[in-house]
C-alpha cells in the first residue's frame, strides 16, 4: 500500500477512496519484488513482452521495449502521447503485429496476430476509446457477440437473455439485457464491452484511457467493476493520463517514452511527480492555481451574454474581460455545452442577447464568428475539430485562406510558411507540415486545433474541454499557453468537466445547473465540492 503522504491529493487535500471490491474475491498472484524487467519473465506474470519493436517505414513507434505485467493485478501503462502506448495496445491485443520481439501470455507465445485468435486463445480483450457496439442490438446481443447460445445461425433469443442475465448480475451490473445499446449513455456501454470480454474469457483485460469521457460518478462504477474483476483474478493493464486514478488502482507501473520502455514501479515505490518526470524527460513541477487576476467593473467585458436561451440551457447571462478566464462548470446534462455552441452560432438560440467587443452580435454563425474574431475550439476533437483528411499544415491555416487567396487561388508558399510558423509557436510535434493531422498524437493535434484559432487573432476564445485526451505534458504546454494568452489580453471563456482543470486555470467559475448559471463564483476560494454543490442543485447559491 502507497503511504498516504506519497497518494495524490484533490485540492482540498483529501485523498481518493478506493474502489470496494465484492465480498467473494480470489487471491492475487504473488509478485516478485522487482523494479527492473529481467530478462526472463518471472513467476505469476500474465504478459511478458520482450524485445518489441514497430516501425511504419522510417518511423520507430516502438524500440526494444521488454516488461512484464503481473497475474491478477493492474498495470497503469504511462506515457506522453506519442510515446507509443497505443502501437503496443494494438499489439497486445492482436490489432497488429510486430516488427521484432515477442509476446507471452501465460507462457505461452502469440503467433498470430489477430483479435480473434488473441482472444480466443490466449484471453486478451481490449476495451477501446472508440466502442465497437452494435447500437440497434440489444445489451444481450452485443454481450454474446460470437459465443450466441443455441444453433449457429439461429440463436436461442431466450438463452441468451438468461444467460446475459446470469453474467450481469455476476458482475454486479443492473442492466436490462433486452435493452437495446442505443439508448444507454456512453459510460454504461462501456460496461458492456467489458461484460462482452469477460463472456469470452477474457483473463486479461486491456483498458485505454476508459474515463476520458465519463464523469466522476460514472467512473465510479467503472472502478467498481474493475475492483470486483480483480478480486476474480483478472488481470488488467490500464491507460490513463489522470495521475490520482493511475496511484488509486494500478498495483504497478510501467513508463513508456519516445517509444522505449523507460521506467518500471511497484505503485509503493514512486510517486506522480517521478511518473510525470519519467513519462517527459523532465520535472514539470505542479500546476498551480491562476489566481489574483481581477480585470474590475470598470473594464468593459469583451463577451457579454444575457438571458441567452436555447437547447438545454435558458437565462443565462455572464461576462468576460479582456485579459480573464472564465470557467463554466456542471453536470453532462447541464446544458454548459450546448450554450457554448449557442454563444459561437454552431447552435440557433432560442432568445437572449450577446455582445461580442462591444458590438451586439444577433444573427451569429461559425462562419460569421469567424469574422467577428470569436474562436472556438470544440470538446468533440476528431468529430468537430479536426479535418481528418487534411494535412497537419491545412488543418493548422484553413481559417486564413482568404489571406492567401487571389482568383480563388491559394498562394501556396505564404500560406505553408504561415501554418509552419503557427505550429512552431503552439510546439506541435510533426515531422513534416504535410503529413496527415490524424497522424499525430492527441496532445498534438489539440494543440494544431488551437494553433487555427489563434491564428485569426482572436478577442474571444472559447474552449470546450481544452486538454480532454491529452496527456500531462501537452496539458502542461496548454496551460502556459492559455496563461500566455490571458496576460496579453485575450478574453477566454473555458468549459471543462474535469474540476481540477478549471481550478487551476481560470480566474472565475459560472456553475451551471439544469440549464442555468445558478452562481458565478471567484476560483480563489472555490473547492470540488462547493462547485459539485452548487452543480448538483444540492444547495442555492447564496
Amino acid at each position: 500500500m502507497t503511504p498516504a503522504a506519497r497518494r495524490p491529493t484533490a485540492h482540498d487535500g483529501s485523498v481518493p477512496r478506493k474502489p470496494t471490491a465484492p465480498a467473494t474475491t480470489v487471491p492475487a498472484a504473488t509478485v516478485p519484488d522487482r523494479t527492473v524487467t529481467d530478462d526472463a519473465p518471472a513467476s505469476g506474470t500474465a504478459v511478458s513482452v520482450r524485445g518489441l519493436s514497430r516501425s511504419f517505414g522510417p518511423v520507430r513507434a516502438l524500440t526494444d521495449v521488454s516488461f512484464d505485467v503481473p497475474a491478477g493485478e493492474i498495470t497503469a501503462l504511462l506515457g506522453e502521447n506519442g510515446a507509443g502506448k497505443s502501437t503496443l495496445l494494438k499489439i497486445l491485443a492482436g490489432l497488429q503485429p510486430p516488427s521484432e520481439g515477442t509476446v507471452s501470455v501465460f507462457g505461452e507465445e502469440i503467433t498470430s496476430f489477430d483479435p480473434s485468435t488473441v482472444l480466443d486463445r490466449h484471453g486478451v480483450a481490449i476495451v477501446p476509446q472508440e466502442l465497437s457496439l452494435l447500437p440497434d442490438r440489444s445489451v444481450a446481443e452485443n454481450v454474446l457477440s460470437g459465443v450466441e447460445p443455441g444453433h449457429r445461425w439461429f440463436p436461442s433469443r431466450r438463452r441468451m437473455l438468461e444467460r446475459t442475465g446470469e453474467l450481469l448480475a455476476g458482475m454486479d451490473l443492473r442492466l436490462d439485457p433486452a435493452a437495446p445499446v442505443r439508448s444507454l449513455d456512453l459510460a454504461t456501454q462501456q460496461l458492456v464491452v467489458v461484460a462482452r470480454s469477460v463472456a469470452r474469457g477474457c483473463r486479461v483485460l486491456i483498458l485505454d484511457e476508459p474515463t476520458a469521457m465519463l464523469t466522476p460518478a460514472e467512473a465510479e462504477r467503472l472502478f467498481t467493476l474493475m475492483a470486483g474483476l480483480k478480486a476474480a483474478g483478472t488481470t488488467m493493464l490500464y491507460v490513463s493520463h489522470r495521475m490520482p486514478e493511475v496511484f488509486r488502482l494500478a498495483d504497478h507501473i510501467q513508463v513508456l517514452r519516445d517509444g522505449s520502455h523507460v521506467a518500471s514501479w511497484r505503485n509503493s515505490e514512486t510517486t506522480p511527480d517521478q511518473a510525470v518526470a519519467a513519462m517527459v524527460g523532465r520535472e514539470l513541477g505542479r500546476f498551480t492555481r491562476r489566481t489574483g487576476h481581477s480585470p474590475g467593473p470598470e473594464v468593459r467585458p469583451a463577451l457579454k451574454v444575457r438571458e441567452l436561451s436555447g437547447r438545454r440551457h435558458r437565462e443565462v447571462s455572464f461576462d468576460v474581460r479582456p485579459g480573464e478566464i472564465l470557467g463554466v462548470a456542471g453536470l453532462p446534462d447541464s446544458g454548459r455545452v450546448e450554450m457554448l455552441h449557442n454563444v459561437f452560432g454552431g447552435e440557433k438560440g432560442t432568445g437572449g442577447e450577446v455582445e461580442l467587443l462591444g458590438e451586439p452580435y444577433d444573427r451569429r454563425d461559425p462562419i460569421a464568428s469567424v469574422g467577428r474574431r470569436l474562436a472556438f475550439v470544440p470538446g468533440e476533437r476528431r468529430a468537430q475539430g479536426l479535418l481528418t483528411t487534411m494535412s497537419v499544415g491545412e488543418n493548422v491555416g484553413v481559417l486564413t485562406t482568404r489571406a492567401f487567396s487571389r482568383l480563388g487561388l491559394i498562394k501556396r508558399r505564404p500560406f505553408d510558411r504561415q501554418a509552419a510558423e503557427q505550429a512552431r509557436r503552439m510546439r506541435v510535434k510533426t515531422a513534416t507540415m504535410d503529413q496527415p493531422i490524424t497522424s499525430l498524437s492527441g496532445g498534438n493535434q489539440q494543440k494544431a486545433v488551437l494553433g487555427r484559432w489563434l491564428a485569426i487573432d482572436p478577442g474571444v476564445l472559447i474552449l470546450d474541454e481544452p486538454t480532454r485526451g491529452v496527456d500531462v505534458g501537452a496539458k502542461a504546454e496548454i496551460y502556459e499557453q492559455l496563461f500566455g494568452l490571458a496576460e496579453k489580453g485575450l478574453a477566454i471563456l473555458c468549459s471543462s468537466s474535469d474540476l481540477p482543470e478549471l481550478l487551476t486555470l481560470t480566474d472565475r467559475i459560472a456553475v451551471m445547473s439544469e440549464g442555468r448559471v445558478v452562481d458565478v463564483v471567484n476560483t480563489a476560494g472555490a473547492t470540488e465540492e462547493s462547485i459539485m454543490t452548487l452543480a448538483t442543485g444540492a444547495v442555492q447559491a447564496a
